[in-house]
């Protein structure tokens, strides 16, 4: 292809700004591959990075416009648009936990543990708020661990419980970094297309989507720093940053041969190549070394940074190895790093490889190779290609618009964790039950159920896991809560018979007594959990003489006949109290006296069938212990509703009372008269 016939349109052009040096590229798509037409490698002249930090944003943007200008000299074109990546040395990381209580009658579900996990974001957030000032994006985090009331479980849907918890590393960029980048291109006159992350766009070079299923590491070893991605089930789940990496190995090889950093570079590259090294110090003294001297010095500061990558890795993939581990990067030719980086992760070396530019598949770079340190720029622009014009990218929530770092795939959650929503506000709580005993019995009142929240993406029913693009709506009508149980004693009285009787010829009626915790309530009173309610309805002269008259001693008769506590009153009867003084009618005849004597008696014996005649027929009564003349209605047909006239009780021949003690064959008549 010739380079005339290029239209300016249709070019990408990707920057990768490190410690050391400026890489570029220009291409096209191609065949749906990118095409490289021309690239450029530019070291700094000075330290104008540190660590792939923009020290000097002059400096930088200095040497920026020089490649941008021999690139544009070479293809005959101006370039315009350009795609960046920030540095995962300005990936800050924070460890962070969240624990609830929750409905231990209901199951967990998905959004209950998405709800979870992103209030150990917003935890983690407040954590990280403490050291850096500034708006943070939030580019992806990780589970560690979820919990079960307290024991570790690998899932937590389905399950049911008190109390869930879920432990996650969280990793956040500042917009500072956005800026400072932003500030180099402008003042090149470069408009920025596409803003990735270096260790994103290296994953997406070497990983292709295909292989994110399983759980792989990738590391990008460049001067300042070990960039860290992991992905795994399809998705990149978690970025890391070790601040050891190339310069340093660099620096300890000038140290101890007296050369500077430059020198030092080229003695690193030769002592991997060459049994011998020869390079002139600063004393201008010529110097021959053994390479295997030179790898004595600096096998200290590999083990360390082996060390210190492959505990990120661990700490960055949820406490466990990958199953493999993928080198990029100037640094990845590091002498024995593999090999170091296996017995930290307790892998097979043969699973730790290096990339390079053949590994880039979705790329063409014909007799162009700058090799494994050329991986990232490549990556950059793919993501470029995939997110054109997509360094950002604004949905509305509830008509606010909400701005996202384009460094992933969003879902509705990542959202929700930028716009600072409380995850409480859409996990519903059903209320709380109360436990109670009614006279001892065991008794459960449940709290109203829940509503819960309500998504919806473009009008559409989602989810907190539905992704999210440029221009989406989405809505939210936020969980309302169940209100706690709050009984109330009568609603657990049931049909009480209410009675009332004559005590002294004062009508009392016997009503329930309420207790809860042995203190004395009304019927209205709200039971909390743990009460102890008792209701209790007077039934028998005990009941009276304890609840009603609060008089124990008190002798109750009837009809001069003394009343055992075990009688049970019937409704309307005639009690009267038996004072210390007062002495029983001595003048009662013998035959009264006996007759009162086998009625009173008779309150001791068990139930008793009793026959008597009622208008001329056998009746029997049942189920007493004694009867009265009352009783009688429990046993006859006669409806006292339907008034007649006045209601004639006779018993014997004579006139009745309500309250006459009924002995067997007993002849009665009742009739309006």
């Amino acid at each position: 292809m010739e380079l005339k016939k290029i239209n300016e349109n249709d070019l990408i052009f990707s920057l990768d700004i490190g410690t050391r040096s400026i890489k570029a590229t220009v291409g096209i798509v191609r065949d749906k591959k990118f095409a490289v037409i021309a690239e450029k490698f530019i070291e700094h002249k000075e330290r104008a990075m540190v660590d792939g930090q923009i020290h000097d944003i002059n400096l930088v943007a200095s040497t920026v416009r020089q490649i941008k200008k021999e690139l544009e000299d070479e293809i005959g074109c101006t370039l315009k648009d350009v795609a960046i990546a920030a540095a995962g040395r300005f990936l800050k990381t924070v460890e962070a936990e969240y624990e609830t209580e929750i409905d231990e009658e209901a199951e967990i579900d998905s959004t209950l543990v998405r709800s979870l996990e992103m209030s150990a974001v917003k935890n983690a957030e407040t954590e990280i708020n403490k050291t850096t000032e500034g708006k943070l994006y939030c580019v992806g985090y990780s589970v560690k661990n979820y919990y079960l009331n307290s024991y570790i479980i690998s899932n937590l849907i389905g399950h049911k419980g008190a109390t869930v918890k879920t432990e996650i590393i969280a990793t956040f960029l500042p917009r500072s970094v956005v800026d400072s980048l932003y500030s180099v291109m402008n003042k090149v006159n470069l408009k920025v297309v596409n803003l990735t992350l270096e260790p994103i766009a290296a994953m997406e070079a070497v990983i292709p989507n295909k292989l994110r299923l399983l759980n792989l590491a990738l590391i990008d070893i460049g001067a300042g720093t070990s960039d860290i991605a992991i992905c795994s089930d399809d998705s990149v789940s978690a970025y890391g940053m070790v601040p050891l990496a190339g310069d340093e190995i660099t620096e300890a090889i000038a140290q101890n041969c007296l050369v500077d950093f430059n020198t030092a570079e080229s003695i690193k590259k030769q002592c991997t190549e060459n049994e011998e090294v020869t390079y002139t110090d600063v004393l201008g003294l010529e110097n021959t070394m053994k390479s295997s001297d030179i790898l004595k010095v600096i096998d200290p500061l590999i083990t360390k940074m082996a060390e210190e990558v492959g505990t990120k890795i661990v700490e960055l993939n949820g406490g466990k190895s990958p199953s493999a581990v993928f080198l990029v990067g100037g640094g990845s030719h590091t002498p024995f790093i593999r090999e170091r980086l296996a017995e930290k992760l307790n892998i097979q070396p043969q699973r730790i490889a290096i990339k390079g530019r053949d590994a880039v598949t979705d790329c063409v770079c014909e007799n162009l190779d700058i090799g494994s340190t050329g991986v990232t720029v490549l990556g950059i622009a793919l993501v470029a290609i995939k997110n054109m014009g997509k360094d950002f990218i604004d949905v509305t929530l509830n008509d606010n618009i909400i701005s996202l770092f384009n460094s992933h795939k969003h879902t509705i959650m990542d959202v929700l964790i930028h716009a600072e929503i409380n995850p409480k506000i859409l996990m519903a709580r059903n209320g709380k039950t109360v436990r109670f005993t009614v006279n001892g019995s065991k008794r459960l009142a449940f709290g109203e159920l829940g509503r819960n929240s309500v998504i919806t993406l473009n009008d559409k029913e989602a989810t907190l896991e539905t992704e999210v693009t440029n221009g989406d709506e989405i809505k939210i009508q936020y969980a309302v809560n169940g209100k706690d149980a709050a009984p109330k004693v009568l609603e657990f009285m049931g049909i009480v018979d209410e009675k009332f009787i004559y005590y002294n010829d004062k009508i009392i009626n016997l009503e329930p007594l309420i207790k809860i915790n042995g203190e004395e309530c009304d019927a209205e009173a709200v039971i909390k959990n743990g009460d102890d309610v008792e209701i209790i309805v007077p039934k028998t002269i005990s009941d009276i003489k304890k609840y009603v008259l609060k008089d124990e001693s008190v002798k109750i008769i009837i009809d001069e006949c003394e009343i055992p506590d075990d009688y049970e009153v019937t409704d309307g009867e005639r009690l009267n109290s038996l004072k210390a003084e007062e002495k029983i009618d001595e003048t009662v005849s013998a035959e009264s006296k006996d007759e009162k004597s086998e009625s009173v008696k008779s309150y001791n014996d068990e139930n008793i069938e009793l026959e008597v005649k009622v208008n001329g027929e056998k009746c029997i009564l049942k189920n007493k212990k004694q009867y009265i003349f009352v009783d009688i209605f429990n046993f006859i047909d006669f409806d006292t509703t339907l008034i007649k006239g006045s209601i004639k009780l006779l018993l014997n021949g004579k006139e009745a009372a309500y309250t006459d003690v009924l002995k067997k064959d007993d002849e009665i008549r009742i009739f309006w008269e």
